[in-house]
């Protein structure tokens, strides 16, 4: 057997059991002293304790990792915040950058290009981080509303999110795929198709302009989009040929509809 604690007189032998021997001296009834030993099996508290230690170091080491995920928590959000910022400002500058072209292209008298004066410096402000976006206007319409700035109609069809950060999040890869559409295609209308199917949403979009020539590479816009999306859980999968198809996958978390678009 082996001595598993002196001061206790605790052993565990080769068979697994466990014994706890108390030792004491006494007298019978007629003052002969004796010797007391009384052994108490105690394997299952012994495997509880070895259990609970565990537990103990699983803890410790979730709180250590914890610790660290708290201390790291300031860069973490930073690094978010730069990542919306950077994305904002790609969106915007080269959403104003195209609208510039068009209204130049088509020239516009001057009180046309007056008239958009106040959504070019919306985006400059942006860079300056003085522009707060509108809470009150739905993401879809705003995105709608920027695209016919750039001359290009989106079509929503098929049911949609009604939880607000899952449509901000669908009007900016819709904001991303027009302005490319329109830069690289000429496309003049996008199709965008969503439905909601095993706690999921779906996005799929296309257009009606030139199709790409070879595989499309993922410029700074979309590979932002990409990481974007799958920090919230989504996917990207880009479809270039014979026609340009972006299918966007977002886990459904609120179980809202909008069937507003619904054909």
């Amino acid at each position: 057997m082996q001595l598993r604690d002196e001061a206790a007189r605790i052993y565990a032998f080769p068979d697994g059991t466990v014994y706890h021997f108390a030792v004491r001296p006494v007298q019978d009834k007629y003052g002969i002293p004796y010797t007391e030993v009384m052994a108490t099996d105690v394997s299952r508290l012994a495997a509880l304790h070895a259990a609970l230690q565990q537990e103990n170091e699983r803890l410790a080491d979730a709180n250590r990792r914890a610790k660290r995920l708290y201390d790291n928590m300031p860069d973490i959000v930073r690094e978010e915040e730069i990542l919306k910022m950077k994305m904002r400002v790609h969106d915007d500058i080269g959403h104003t950058l195209l609208a510039a072209r068009r209204a130049l292209r088509h020239e516009h008298d001057l009180a046309r290009i007056k008239s958009e004066t106040a959504e070019w410096e919306s985006s400059i402000s942006l860079l300056c981080r003085a522009r707060q976006e509108d809470a009150a206007e739905d993401p879809l319409t705003c995105m709608q509303r920027r695209a016919a700035v750039l001359g290009a109609a989106v079509q929503l069809r098929g049911a949609y999110p009604a939880a607000r950060a899952t449509r901000e999040l669908y009007a900016l890869i819709l904001r991303e795929c027009t302005s490319n559409a329109v830069r690289h295609a000429g496309a003049t209308e996008l199709y965008a198709d969503s439905e909601h199917r095993s706690q999921a949403w779906h996005l799929c979009i296309t257009n009606n302009g030139a199709p790409p020539k070879a595989e499309i590479k993922e410029g700074g816009g979309l590979s932002s989009l990409r990481r974007r999306i799958e920090k919230a859980g989504g996917t990207v999968t880009v479809h270039s040929l014979p026609v340009f198809v972006l299918e966007v996958t977002l886990p459904d978390k609120e179980s809202i509809y909008d069937t507003r678009y619904d054909r």
